[in-house]
């Protein structure tokens, strides 16, 4: 099932499935429609169908296929749905498995999270379910990436902000918000907070763990009243020590089984709090730039393992782990209103150290939220941590000249990291 704008992109999947299957893109009518241009390349490259709504399970059957995935998480119920009715790999122990409502309560009826939560559908329900669980908490949708639509609701002036600024409501939930903690590495650059990639077949297969540099946060400054949360990178591979690491995989072993969830790509993201790992949430796709960071580190192809295990296959390469060292960066414009004022080309970004790809850079004169208030997107690649650590110094010192313009006066580089606020 294919959407614009999700975790791969046609010539990722063009690349990846040589030798594993042959992909048919599934595009549902409304996506069709919006994106004609869409289908006309899909159509270039693959067989392709336009999708019906309510017609899908029919047309895999129709079409005889082994099996149907999507790497764009709009698409992950109807693909479970269809899972479901056509006995497919992939399907979970449990309905509505990526609602992180039902991820909750699961997680609480195994004992493996203290998080409270509560639907919300209206300021009624938000303002009950703030005198039910207290603050601070987390308003956030239980469907949809982290950081949309989400709110930290810490003070009454934000909560008050929520009641006067949304307008809308459906779809939320309202959860305890997980204690801050601190990456035990102590590299004082890196969150408080991880992903596992896995692969999952009928046992749990941690490819990848990967660190957060800590987000920038801008409290009531995104759209519909939410705030701005912004990741700004990922570094492979993890620097957490061996204990807390095979804490961390154990603890996400253990989520997964209890969600049931078999023959796919799965990004966990977990909170390291004082008293152990603690379930942010889990995708049941691989997760967007991670693929390309990992592979950039000789991890495993999370994008071609996707597309085996869909069919029901194991991956033939092997699994034992990265090799050199990676970091995705993707700094936020600290002020997020406005247009860009600074004329930066990918190719200005390519010429800073040890950065081997560019993969977005903000335009001139677009707003700053076209990217999601992020300046760029690129990589580096090293052949230690010391060497990536000089990199990331010596690109954020780049980066703040080249966006001078945009970088109110004093601004040093450990803004420019972005470290403040959590995540959840």
């Amino acid at each position: 099932m294919h959407a614009p704008f999700g975790a791969a992109s046609l010539r990722d999947i063009k690349r990846a499935a040589e030798g594993v299957c042959c992909p048919v893109l599934l595009i549902r009518d409304e996506v069709a429609a919006e994106q004609p241009g869409l289908v006309a390349l899909a159509r270039r490259l693959f067989e392709t169908v336009v999708v019906a709504d309510g017609s899908e399970s029919t047309l895999v059957r129709q079409c005889r296929l082994d099996g149907v995935t999507t790497f764009h998480d709009a698409e992950l119920d109807l693909v479970d749905r269809v899972l479901a009715s056509a006995g497919l790999p992939g399907r979970t122990g449990v309905d509505h498995a990526w609602d992180k409502l039902v991820q909750r309560s699961t997680l609480r009826e195994h004992g493996l999270t203290s998080v409270r939560a509560r639907g919300v559908d209206s300021r009624e329900d938000l303002a009950a379910a703030v005198a039910e669980l207290g603050r601070p908490g987390v308003l956030k949708p239980r469907r949809a990436n982290t950081g949309t639509s989400l709110a930290m609701i810490d003070t009454a002036d934000d909560f008050r902000h929520q009641m006067t600024a949304r307008a809308a409501w459906r779809g939320l939930l309202y959860e305890t918000r997980i204690p801050d903690g601190a990456h035990p590495s102590g590299v004082g650059w890196l969150g408080d907070f991880v992903s596992v990639e896995t692969i999952n077949t009928d046992r749990h297969r941690h490819v990848a763990v990967v660190d957060k540099l800590g987000p920038s946060l801008v409290k009531h400054c995104g759209a519909d009243g939410a705030d701005s949360l912004n990741e700004v990178g990922d570094l492979v591979p993890s620097r957490l020590p061996g204990d807390m690491l095979a804490e961390v995989l154990d603890y996400t072993s253990r989520c997964l089984d209890a969600l049931g969830v078999t023959w796919r790509v799965t990004h966990s993201e977990v909170k390291l709090t004082p008293t152990g790992p603690e379930l942010i949430e889990v995708n049941g796709r691989t997760a967007g730039y991670l693929s390309r960071l990992v592979g950039l580190a000789h991890g495993p192809d999370l994008i071609r393992a996707a597309l085996g295990l869909a069919v029901g296959r194991s991956p033939a390469e092997p699994l034992d782990g990265l090799s050199g060292s990676a970091l995705l960066l993707l700094p936020a414009f600290p002020d997020r209103r406005g247009a860009v004022l600074s004329d930066v080309s990918a190719a200005d970004l390519l010429r800073l150290p040890g950065v081997v790809g560019v993969d977005e850079v903000a335009s001139a004169g677009d707003p700053r939220s076209r990217n999601g208030f992020r300046m760029a997107v690129l990589n580096l690649v090293a052949d230690s941590f010391d060497e990536i650590s000089a990199g990331r110094e010596a690109t954020l010192d780049g980066i703040n000249r080249l966006f001078a313009r945009d970088l109110s006066a004093g601004l040093n580089r450990s803004h420019a990291d972005a470290g403040h606020g959590g995540s959840q």
